[in-house]
């Protein structure tokens, strides 16, 4: 191909380039520095709850479960998920809220801190939620009743609040670890947080559906 050739097939490419950037369509503007925040929904009292997602390291459907003796009323007993034992605790119960579903439609959050582990009982879930984290408000919800002390604000999305609730606060909470039925006296239940595996010996009772 010659010189005058070659120019013009280069100023033909150079026209058809312009043309197409004059008619394309806008790429989206992105927000900078935008950042978001996932959490794990579920409600609990009929509450919308948000939690980290690194707090629940499992959720379940209601196990089959070994009841207790001696132990307060929320503590519902213990499961056997995969060899491991898991207290399973009723948090409406300990945070004395009633439960605002069916307790078929119940879930576990199975929820670890060090050496500690327990599945605590949930309405239901609410799956994995996105929110920017400017939409967090600090110190919303600290008046829920039962849920208060536990709450550190809300983000707001759609109309509608999510509390993040820090779930290993609950776990290190001084009435969770006062399981002993009234009456039966300190020290007189074995500590239920820290069971070891494929070991049911002592633990009493026997295998109930959950309910």
């Amino acid at each position: 191909m010659n010189a005058p050739a070659t120019s013009e097939a280069l100023n033909v490419l150079a026209g058809i380039k312009a043309s197409t950037l004059i008619h394309a369509s806008p790429l989206p503007h992105k927000e900078e520095g935008q950042q978001e925040w996932q959490g794990l929904g579920f409600s609990i009292g009929g509450a919308r709850l948000v939690a980290k997602i690194g707090e629940v390291s499992e959720m379940l459907i209601a196990p089959r479960l070994t009841r207790l003796p001696g132990v307060k009323p929320w503590i519902l007993g213990v499961a056997n998920v995969r060899g491991r034992l898991l207290p399973v605790i009723d948090l409406h119960q300990f945070l004395g809220l009633p439960s605002t579903v069916a307790a078929h439609k119940a879930r576990v959050m199975v929820v670890e801190q060090d050496d500690m582990v327990a599945g605590l009982v949930i309405e239901q879930s609410l799956g994995i939620q996105h929110f920017p984290q400017d939409a967090f408000e600090v110190g919303l919800g600290q008046d829920l009743e039962g849920l208060g002390r536990f709450v550190s604000g809300a983000f707001r999305s759609g109309g509608r609040l999510y509390h993040h609730i820090e779930l290993t606060a609950v776990l290190r909470d001084e009435a969770f670890f006062d399981v002993a039925a009234t009456g039966d006296g300190a020290g007189s239940t074995p500590n239920y947080w820290h069971l070891p595996r494929n070991e049911f010996q002592g633990l009493g009772g026997e295998f109930d559906d959950f309910k």
